[in-house]
């Protein structure tokens, strides 16, 4: 648990953390994908791992995405999935699916995962994780034993990705936390084992000043209105666990006046040793403010990347945060109209994710 917690901040490589879930599970592998779902269309997958006994299979990612991805019929039927819902992959593939399904035979049979489980898990923002747990190692197949320990570590996981995909959309995975709090765009809070605020970059501090949802209360951090602030004490309380188990993660929204979009906090548990003293770092608090992303400039996205100056303007606004219809709002233009116009900056750029596009607008300004 505690390198699950070291892992979401790169503290410890993910592949040993992985090695250790598949060991204590009994699984020959597993993989993690966090997508991100829309009305119409494929998910944009923001993450995707895939870990075979103790090393991460990158040659096995490229393959699913590549050539089965695009045709398994499971894809749809796990967008219903709820939060810690497991179901087994045999359940998913109809008898005629499971002898005609290239997907299922080609890779799932191939790669001992067709008798393996899925776990959905909530993401943000309408996105969603799912664990995908290869065949089980035990002679009996999968036992209640087994079950348990994944459902135990479902809050860890799910804590993991979005604090992945947070620092992702920062640009920030793999750097330290001198790094982080030197960000521009992602606030961050450092909180010591009794919550108390021990320090804030420039962007937390900038954000609890406005105290537009989000306040600095004698030290601690709280909410304007009285709900969050029960959701964020709340929040704190189960990442600071003093004793027992390693505490727990959680994300929430706060919301904002003056028309301006929600922020979003990840609470993150920071990994003990020894006994703790008070004044100890026990939780980092990153705050999302998708309207603060850095933009780039239109102009020199036409002339570096090679799209048309209406391409290059939906794609600063995707990469500065905006959504395919706020886009379309700010650009006056229809919402079919710039979702066309990003189909086609992925095509021209031969790129398949938001978080791609990202980095290439963002790597223009520095």
């Amino acid at each position: 648990m505690e390198d699950l917690s070291r892992a979401a901040l790169a503290h410890v490589s993910w592949d040993s953390v992985a090695a250790s879930v598949n060991d204590l599970v009994r699984t020959v592998g597993h993989s993690l994908t966090y997508a991100e779902l829309r009305t119409r269309g494929a998910p944009i997958v923001h993450l995707a791992r895939v870990f075979v006994g103790r090393e991460r299979r990158s040659d096995l990612e490229q393959l699913y995405f590549r050539d089965y991805y695009p045709r398994d019929e499971a894809i749809p039927r796990l967008y219903g999935l709820r939060d810690g819902e497991l179901v087994h992959k045999s359940d998913v593939y109809s008898d005629e699916e499971k002898k005609a399904s290239v997907a299922y035979n080609e890779y799932l049979c191939v790669h001992g995962s067709e008798n393996g489980l899925f776990l959905g898990i909530d993401g943000q923002d309408g996105g969603g994780i799912v664990m995908s747990c290869g065949n089980s190692t035990a002679r009996e197949g999968w036992g209640n034993e087994q079950i348990k320990l994944i459902e135990g570590l479902l809050p860890h996981i799910r804590q993991f990705a979005r604090v992945r995909r947070a620092l992702a959309d920062a640009s920030a995975l793999g750097v330290s936390l001198v790094a982080l709090l030197e960000s521009r765009w992602l606030g961050l809070v450092q909180l010591d084992s009794q919550g108390r605020i021990l320090e804030a970059n420039d962007r937390a501090q900038g954000v609890l000043l406005e105290r537009d949802g989000l306040l600095d209360e004698g030290g601690m951090l709280a909410g304007r209105n009285p709900g969050e602030d029960a959701e964020i004490q709340r929040l704190l309380a189960q990442a600071l666990a003093p004793y027992g188990p390693p505490g727990i993660g959680g994300s929430m929204k706060i919301t904002r006046g003056k028309d301006r979009a929600p922020l979003v906090l990840e609470i993150h548990p920071v990994p003990q040793e020894g006994d703790t003293a008070p004044w100890q770092l026990g939780a980092l608090v990153l705050i999302v403010d998708p309207a603060s992303r850095p933009r780039g400039e239109p102009e020199l996205v036409t002339k570096l990347l090679g799209l048309t100056p209406a391409e290059s303007r939906v794609a600063v606004a995707i990469a500065a945060g905006q959504t395919v219809a706020g886009t379309a709002l700010e650009l006056g233009c229809a919402e079919g109209t710039a979702r066309t116009h990003l189909k086609r900056i992925y095509r021209k750029l031969g790129i398949r994710k938001q978080t791609e596009l990202v980095r290439k607008v963002l790597l223009l300004g520095g």
